[in-house]
């Protein structure tokens, strides 16, 4: 696992080569938008990126596409997600867990649901992938690289995925020792201890400067909201509902704070972004219907069918402008 901390200095002057980079934005059970686009890219066998970056259910939705397990997303979501050993409101008012992550991951091991952790390793091959987390003890956001083993790669969609609240304490991940090349500089990370890690939306919700950072200049985003939303998130809103249904009100707040602060500042850049960059969202064409959770499965259906509309329509517009 490799641990890299988000706000390194944006120097568009010290990249070599231009990447081309996927973002998967999070967005929980919306995330089966983002899997209707990505299937409509393994079935054109389109996949022409130098680095992936992954939030919450936009990292499970990479995985699965490096591992070409087409259609896996959509059942993954819409099957067990759905499920009401999943989610359970009322675990969080006896100290447990409102949503079972534990028990989602474990049905990648094996099984109708196994992920086919070795195909994505041999399709990522020397390209990156980055899994977004945030550090409970420090709140920054980490980008975190799986080093090719299936129970270290499960526990980083593990971490990405843990919204707090729902996810009380978070997912402990062991440290380690790296040196890693950032825009051609090694930096050198170290930590003592180990350290719990909560979901990647609330530091780096959209990471599109790192990717540039990266040295990324044309970068594809996958959005899971609608296209006019530009103030808050579907993460905030749905979260806030939570803790008012649950009369649980803790320091989260200040969470919900730290994650819009970060998503306006990803939006800012997007808006205006620095001449050498093209960044490209896909957004549905229509407003999607499902939710962070308790979706209908009709909506679930609505919201694949019009990512892979979605996909198609950005293959058949890059089709015209070559």
């Amino acid at each position: 696992m490799h641990l890299l901390s988000s706000p390194s200095p944006i120097n568009p002057g010290k990249a070599t080569r231009s990447k081309m980079a996927l973002i998967a934005e999070g967005g929980g059970q919306r995330g089966i938008f983002t899997a209707g686009v990505l299937d409509a890219w393994l079935e054109c066998e389109f996949d022409p990126f130098d680095l992936f970056i992954g939030t919450s259910a936009g990292s499970q939705n990479l995985t699965s596409f490096l591992s070409g397990q087409k259609g896996y997303a959509k059942r993954f979501i819409s099957e067990l997600s759905r499920r009401k050993r999943f989610y359970q409101l009322g675990r969080g008012l006896v100290g447990g867990n409102i949503v079972d992550l534990d028990w989602y991951f474990d049905k990648t091991i094996k099984g109708v649901y196994a992920l086919d952790f070795m195909a994505a390793t041999k399709s990522l091959g020397q390209r990156e992938l980055l899994i977004t987390a945030t550090n409970s003890r420090n709140r920054q956001g980490y980008f975190l690289s799986p080093n090719g083993d299936s129970s270290n790669w499960r526990q980083l969609l593990k971490a990405s995925s843990a919204l707090p609240f729902l996810y009380k304490q978070g997912v402990k991940l062991a440290p380690r020792l790296n040196v890693s090349k950032v825009n051609q500089t090694e930096t050198s990370v170290d930590y003592p201890q180990a350290d719990f890690y909560l979901d990647g939306g609330l530091a780096a919700p959209l990471p599109v400067r790192e990717s540039y950072r990266r040295g990324a200049r044309k970068i594809v985003v996958i959005r899971t909201v609608n296209e006019d939303l530009h103030t808050q998130s579907a993460w905030v809103r749905n979260l806030k509902s939570w803790i008012y249904e649950s009369a649980y009100c803790p320091k989260i707040v200040s969470y919900l704070v730290q994650h819009e602060h970060a998503y306006q500042q990803e939006l800012t850049f997007m808006d205006d972004p620095p001449e050498d960059v093209e960044v490209i969202q896909i957004f549905a064409k229509n407003n999607l219907q499902s939710k962070q959770l308790s979706s209908t499965y009709m909506d679930l259906q609505h919201d694949y069918r019009a990512g892979i509309a979605a996909g198609n329509t950005f293959l058949q517009d890059k089709k015209r402008a070559s």
